[in-house]
């Protein structure tokens, strides 16, 4: 099996799955106020993604989601400021190194792909500092 048909049939398998889970992080609640809580990497792409569940567990009750409340916070393990600098860095070596290992010569993706691998490793270590939780009703 060549190799790009095997990461073809990863990545397709691996949104299948993704889009079977519609809105695995809704707690439904006894008094018909539900909760959503996301952990993201920045607090707008946590509240679009709450929005986004919120609307699936309503629609799948042919109803729509009234929000009660938004709440995000960040809860990293470093300062704030430093987790969002952190973050643009693991982003950046990510990038230069996949395309340094991609477009270089021997030697230049020898280096890429460790630059790249740097910026895997910490943007993994640095993990998702915020936490969006989101209390919504289903109208």
């Amino acid at each position: 099996m060549s190799q790009y048909l095997r990461f073809g049939l990863i990545v397709c398998g691996g949104l299948f799955v993704a889009a079977c889970a519609h809105h695995p992080d809704v707690r439904a609640g006894a008094d018909g106020i539900h909760r959503v809580v996301i952990a993201s990497e920045d607090s707008e792409e946590g509240s679009r993604e709450a929005i986004r569940q919120a609307n699936s567990f309503c629609k799948e009750r042919n109803m729509t989601p009234a929000f009660v409340n938004e709440n995000a916070q960040y809860k990293g393990d470093i300062d704030e400021k430093n987790y969002k600098m952190a973050k643009k860095a693991s982003t950046a070596a990510k990038i230069l190194g996949g395309t340094t290992y991609a477009l270089g010569g021997k030697n230049e993706s020898t280096a890429g792909g460790i630059v790249g691998l740097g910026g895997v490793v910490a943007d993994g270590v640095l993990g998702k500092g915020y936490s969006v939780e989101m209390k919504f009703k289903c109208i």
